[in-house]
């Protein structure tokens, strides 16, 4: 009689320490998901810009890559640009060498700003372009000469091209803003991590019940 009282006693005990963990383990759960949430509102930006670097750094070097694996067919299409022949020639290297320096200098977080303003003048110089060429400004039938695997259509080269534009100019006011906050940090919104955690209601309840633990454990041990 005794070890069957003591078989389900265990059981009882399993069965209520079951449901404990897993409210255990969503309450984990859910405190890791807030803390991830207030850390991306907290540092938004510096999330924003590491997205949009990577985007047009990853951009630059795999145009750069097509156009210098594919030189001869790229200086073909260049050749066929309303460009006088020595300056289209020059144009061949000058372009991908350029989209290389515009990713090595996002790569380097000391020139990433300088990397995405140089990004924005050359989306700047190619959107510009690419509008003309849809104006028939040169010819009817200009060949496009972009860099992407698929050849695409000169409207459609030009709404990529003002995409991309958009992206690297509000990249670099967000690392010209990231920038100023260190310069002045007084005057940014920088939170540390204890402003995090401190910002979570779970979290700061606890810590106030806890210090309110030890405050009382504090007077009663006067006492």
């Amino acid at each position: 009689m005794n070890n069957t009282n003591r078989q389900i006693s265990q059981q009882d005990f399993q069965i209520g320490k079951t449901p404990s963990l897993a409210k255990a383990g969503i309450r984990l759960l859910s405190r890791f998901a807030m803390l991830v949430i207030r850390f991306c509102l907290a540092y938004w930006k510096e999330i924003a810009v590491t997205c949009y670097g990577s985007l047009m750094m990853g951009l630059w070097i795999f145009v750069a890559y097509n156009k210098l694996t594919g030189f001869e067919q790229n200086m073909e299409g260049m050749l066929r640009q309303p460009f006088p022949r020595p300056f289209a020639v020059f144009l061949a290297y000058a372009i991908p060498g350029s989209e290389l320096i515009a990713a090595l200098l996002i790569g380097y977080h000391r020139t990433r700003l300088f990397g995405l303003g140089f990004s924005a003048l050359l989306m700047t110089a190619f959107t510009a372009y690419v509008g003309l060429a849809i104006l028939h400004v040169w010819s009817d039938k200009l060949p496009c000469n972009c860099g992407l695997i698929i050849q695409i259509g000169w409207k459609k080269h030009f709404v990529f091209n003002v995409f991309l534009l958009l992206i690297s100019s509000w990249a670099f006011v967000l690392q010209w803003w990231i920038l100023k906050s260190k310069l002045n940090p007084d005057k940014g919104n920088k939170i540390d991590s204890s402003k995090i955690t401190w910002s979570i209601p779970i979290w700061r309840n606890e810590k106030r019940e806890t210090l309110h633990r030890l405050k009382c454990k504090h007077t009663h041990t006067k006492e």
